[in-house]
C-alpha cells in the first residue's frame, strides 16, 4: 500500500509543478525544436519537421530518468547520470558539425577550381554552382545543392550565397562568398576571380596542414595526460583495491575523486586551447 501511496503523491507533486512551470517548459520546448529545426536545416538540403522528434526525446529522457531512479540507490548519482545522457545528442551534433566543417573546407579549393573552370567553358556561375550541386563529392555538394535550390524557389543569387556563409560559419566560405557578391554587384572577370580565389585557399590549406602536423606531438600528450590518470587508478586498485575502493564508497574519497578528474578536465582542456591552432 505505501509504494502505491509514495506513487501517487510523486506523480500529483509532478502534474502541479508542470502545471506551475508550464510557461517556462513551453519556451524551453519551442528553443529545442529551434536548435533541432537548426540540427537539421544544416546537415540536409530537406531538413524534417523537428517538433515529433522532440517530443520523442521529452519521453525518452523522462523515461530515462524514472528508470535510473528506480535503479540506482543514490540520486545524486541517477541525475549525474542522466544530465550527461541529455547532453549527448548535443555534443554528438556539434560534433559531428566540427568534422563536416573540416571535410568542406578541404574541398572548398577544388570546388571553386572546377567552378572556375566550369564559367571558363561558357556557362554563368548559377550554372556552374548548379553543375557542382551534380557532381561534387560530399558533403559540399549538399551545400551547392542548397544554394541552387534557394534561387529555384526565388531568392537571388546574393541571398542564397549569403544564407549560405550563415549556415556554414566557416572563414574560407567567408572569403569564397564575399569575392563571388562583389563580383556579381560590381562586375568583372570571374574566371580570374575565382582562379586567384582558388589559389588563396589552396595556400591557407597547405599553411593550415603544415599547422596541424606542427601541434601534432602536443595534441599526442595532451590525449596521454588525460587518460593517464584512470590508467593508474586502474593500476593501484590491483596493488590495493581496498584503497581505491574508498574512493567510489567514502564521502571524502568521492570528493577527492571528483576534484582529481574536475581538475584533469580542466587541465587537458587549459592545454588545448593552447595547441589549437586556427589558421
Amino acid at each position: 500500500m505505501m509504494p502505491i501511496i509514495i506513487a501517487l503523491v510523486f506523480g500529483f507533486a509532478s502534474a502541479v509543478l508542470v502545471f506551475a512551470l508550464r510557461s517556462k517548459l513551453r519556451r524551453r520546448f519551442e528553443r529545442d525544436v529551434a536548435w533541432l529545426e537548426h540540427v537539421f536545416w544544416r546537415f540536409s538540403p530537406s531538413p524534417r519537421p523537428a517538433r515529433r522528434y522532440v517530443v520523442i526525446a521529452y519521453i525518452a529522457a523522462a523515461t530515462l530518468l524514472v528508470v535510473l531512479l528506480a535503479t540506482t540507490k543514490n540520486p545524486f548519482v541517477s541525475l549525474a547520470i542522466w544530465g550527461v545522457v541529455v547532453l549527448i545528442p548535443r555534443w554528438y551534433a556539434a560534433r559531428a558539425w566540427a568534422k563536416r566543417k573540416v571535410v568542406i573546407e578541404e574541398q572548398l579549393p577544388d570546388a571553386v577550381r572546377q567552378l572556375s573552370s566550369s564559367v571558363g567553358s561558357g556557362l554563368s556561375l548559377a550554372q556552374a554552382i548548379e553543375r557542382m550541386a551534380i557532381r561534387a563529392p560530399n558533403p559540399i555538394r549538399t551545400e551547392f545543392y542548397v544554394i541552387s535550390n534557394y534561387w529555384r524557389l526565388g531568392a537571388d543569387f546574393t541571398t542564397s550565397i549569403e544564407d549560405a556563409k550563415r549556415r556554414l560559419e566557416l572563414a574560407d566560405f567567408n572569403l569564397f562568398s564575399s569575392a563571388i557578391i562583389v563580383n556579381h554587384n560590381m562586375g568583372g572577370n570571374v574566371t580570374a576571380t575565382l582562379d586567384r580565389l582558388a589559389s588563396s585557399l589552396e595556400s591557407i590549406a597547405r599553411m593550415r596542414r603544415e599547422v596541424y602536423a606542427a601541434t601534432a606531438e602536443g595534441r599526442m600528450n595532451i590525449k596521454v595526460l588525460a587518460v593517464a590518470p584512470a590508467i593508474m587508478l586502474g593500476l593501484v586498485s590491483f596493488m590495493d583495491g581496498e584503497a581505491v575502493g574508498m574512493l567510489f564508497t567514502k564521502p571524502v574519497g568521492q570528493f577527492v575523486l571528483a576534484f582529481c578528474i574536475g581538475l584533469t578536465a580542466l587541465g587537458t582542456w587549459w592545454a588545448w586551447q593552447i595547441v589549437k591552432s586556427d589558421v
